[in-house]
């Protein structure tokens, strides 16, 4: 069964992350939208120990994926629009996503309390992967989530009009993302994608890199047939239909 963190480790981290937010003077409401969303990084260790689970879904409702991607990567695009969003159709209630822009990318904390980011593919990528990590914030329907980031990354080279037109076609506030992108939040968010990468056992060596039930199966086998390496996870008597 999956080993979960204990609760020392969370209340200390938690504390540490709310004195980081203090100290960015934001508001208490961004505060405790930005604490969330560490939260939810925090998920990505492995267990104390950094053993690896079974790999087996037992009684999870969702199996959980992490796509640790980079917005121009090509790589990056192939798997999602040719190898998650398909699998995701064919069993859309099976799933339970969670997109990691960032990749390779380096985070600088300047002196002023700005952050800036160094990306593999130069600073449109870096405006383009903000913009993905506030759709990640902000766009709470995991189905229109989906939809959303496949357009975006479909042609990502103008990260802010791709961003509008792929709002407006897939009923998506455009206003909130795009101040996320501009400001505080979607530095932080950022940095924290970074932090979530950063922290992965075995480190990152190729992007996109791929977690199925928090663990790093075979990633040549998952970007080759994802779907065949998803279906091998559930149990046989709760695989989904299309397996």
């Amino acid at each position: 069964m999956i080993k979960w963190m204990d609760e020392t480790w969370f209340l200390k981290s938690y504390t540490r992350i709310l004195n980081h937010l203090i100290s960015l003077n934001l508001t208490p409401l961004q505060q405790e939208t930005m604490s969330n969303t560490k939260l939810i990084h925090s998920s990505h260790v492995l267990t104390n120990d950094n053993s690896l689970m079974e790999n087996s879904v037992k009684d999870m409702t969702y199996l959980p994926v992490g796509v640790y991607y980079e917005a121009l990567c090509p790589d990056s695009r192939n798997f999602i629009l040719q190898h998650l969003v398909p699998s995701f159709n064919k069993a859309p209630n099976s799933f339970s996503i969670e997109f990691v822009p960032y990749g390779k990318a380096k985070t600088h904390e300047n002196s002023d309390g700005s952050i800036t980011f160094a990306c593999q593919h130069g600073p449109v990528e870096c405006h383009a992967n903000k913009i993905h990590s506030c759709a990640t914030q902000h766009v709470k329907d995991q189905s229109v989530l989906v939809k959303y980031i496949s357009c975006m990354i479909d042609n990502n080279y103008e990260p802010e009009m791709i961003g509008m037109l792929c709002a407006k076609k897939h009923n998506v506030n455009w206003n909130k993302i795009y101040a996320c992108s501009e400001g505080k939040e979607g530095e932080l968010l950022l940095k924290l994608n970074g932090e979530a990468t950063d922290k992965l056992w075995p480190q990152v060596s190729f992007i996109p890199t791929i977690l199925i039930n928090h663990e790093q199966p075979r990633q040549a086998s998952v970007l080759k047939d994802f779907w065949g390496v998803v279906c091998s996870y559930f149990p046989p008597d709760s695989k989904p239909a299309a397996c």
